[in-house]
């Protein structure tokens, strides 16, 4: 894979976008197939995710150069082995990849064949009686399509085993899991990370200024003094919190894996912890009763349906935005989704509206609430200049919009989740510069095996925590709740 920026993606996700819009504003019935629009954006933001680091492979046009696939005794080598090559130094040991893994396919017949191939392998493996008639005849119209130099290989394998070739190409397994999108975690990195040395930090705070008088004349041998005022000062206080997450691995099945276990499951493991910090950031509450029903709270259907709500729950970890903008009173109902409204929800911020601010949603109410807003400026209208944050999909009065799969779709009007009414989502505003992540330790992940039980147990941990060092008046976050979806 190469690293630059695939230029199709992004205009294909343009495209997408600017045709959400244009049937936003153009439907008399703006949520109708109201599903598919929200896939819609959430592809959008895939392709924008990964068009940064993944692009098409190169196709070359080289039709000898399948000619390294072909052994000494003219059978085709289909996937990697291990073979040797003499050098001064003696024989050495090298690794050659086959005709269906080479990393850069040696022309357009190569590609299709390996697509078709990996398209094959994976019906295959997701069928109890495995049956892909289709695919065999597509992966037979290749063969006979096969270019000279390699032709005469893959017909003995096609035609001299028994069955008339039903299993010319042995079954290539990926080490691969596959896994359902979903949209990525990006509210951690809108935020500022501090280190800490120390498991609670102290920092003291200067509230408010002295206050300035007019300055009085001297009109005797004995002046009056000048008007004294007080500097009003306080400490900030930070505890470092820390998560964990655990697996418990059968050693034999370890061993046994088609694919490497261990390193599949190592960042696994770290994205759950990833994935936890998120819905901390936005639905932690460390108050010692939460403010949503956690107990029953399964977003998404993310962490399970049992052991939810204990005091080990990760949304206890610490006090996230939407709880924040509640003790902050500055939360507002935006049912109505008018840009007066929304503009309502921004004042509660006050003088920080003349900070550094981002908008955090879902993808459903992305599509439900801002996209047929004139103000809403989707990624085609940026322009090339402009700068564009991590998972942006638009702007809003020139707030970046970004989205969240941890902004809930199943909240109550009451801007909260109690587990009876679950139709509705919302929207945080945050003054970003004026909360930070404040780090002791980054993601761990560590293994050790109990042979006394054949068990490898895989753990991943982090210290880390998440505050303000404003007051607890200000009101830096707000909530608007009570959105359609």
């Amino acid at each position: 894979m190469t690293t630059k920026q695939d230029r199709h993606m992004v205009e294909e996700a343009k495209s997408i976008l600017s045709d959400i819009v244009r049937h936003q504003k153009n439907s008399t019935d703006k949520l109708s197939q109201f599903e598919k629009q929200v896939d819609e954006v959430k592809r959008a933001q895939r392709l924008l995710e990964e068009s940064v680091y993944r692009a098409a492979p190169e196709v070359g046009n080289d039709d000898n150069g399948l000619k390294q696939f072909v052994r000494k005794d003219g059978t085709v080598r289909w996937t990697k082995e291990q073979g040797v090559i003499d050098t001064k130094n003696g024989r050495q040991q090298v690794e050659e990849k086959g005709l269906l893994d080479a990393e850069k396919p040696c022309n357009e017949w190569h590609n299709e064949l390996i697509e078709a191939n990996t398209q094959r392998n994976m019906a295959r493996l997701l069928m109890r009686d495995p049956f892909t008639p289709k695919l065999d005849a597509k992966i037979q119209r290749l063969i006979n399509l096969a270019p000279r130099t390699i032709k005469a290989g893959v017909e003995k394998a096609m035609y001299d085993a028994s069955g008339v070739g039903g299993d010319f190409v042995p079954d290539q397994f990926r080490a691969e899991l596959y896994q359902e999108y979903q949209t990525p975690r990006v509210v951690r990195s809108l935020f500022q990370e501090m280190p800490m040395e120390r498991n609670v930090l102290l920092v003291p705070r200067l509230d408010r200024g002295g206050r300035p008088y007019i300055k009085g004349q001297v009109t005797s041998d004995s002046p009056s003094k000048y008007t004294a005022s007080t500097a009003t000062t306080s400490q900030k206080s930070i505890s470092m919190q820390g998560l964990a997450c655990r697996f418990v691995i059968d050693d034999a099945l370890a061993e046994d894996s088609a694919i490497a276990l261990i390193p599949t499951m190592q960042r696994q493991i770290a994205q759950d912890l990833a994935d936890a910090v998120e819905d901390a950031l936005i639905n932690g509450d460390a108050a010692a009763t939460h403010q949503d029903d956690i107990a029953n709270w399964n977003i998404r259907s993310r962490w399970g349906a049992s052991g939810l709500g204990g005091s080990a729950d990760h949304r206890r970890a610490w006090t996230g935005l939407r709880a924040q903008a509640f003790d902050r009173s500055a939360t507002l109902d935006v049912s109505a989704a008018t840009t007066a409204k929304f503009l309502e929800l921004f004042g509660q911020l006050g003088e920080l509206n003349a900070a550094n601010r981002v908008i955090i949603t879902s993808p459903e109410a992305l599509v439900a609430n801002f996209l047929d807003l004139s103000e809403v400026l989707t990624i085609d209208k940026y322009g090339p200049q402009a700068t564009v944050l991590s998972g942006q999909l638009a702007s809003y009065f020139g707030m970046p919009i970004v989205l969240s799969r941890f902004m809930g779709v199943d909240m109550a009007d009451t801007g909260l989740y109690d587990n009876a009414t679950k139709d509705k989502s919302g929207m945080l505003v945050v003054a970003r510069d004026n909360w930070m992540m404040f780090s002791k330790r980054g993601i761990t992940v560590e293994q050790d095996k109990d042979i006394t039980a054949g068990a490898i147990n895989l753990v991943c941990t982090e210290r880390v925590t998440f505050d303000t060092l404003d007051p607890d008046a200000t009101k830096n976050v707000a909530y608007g709740f009570k959105l359609s979806v």
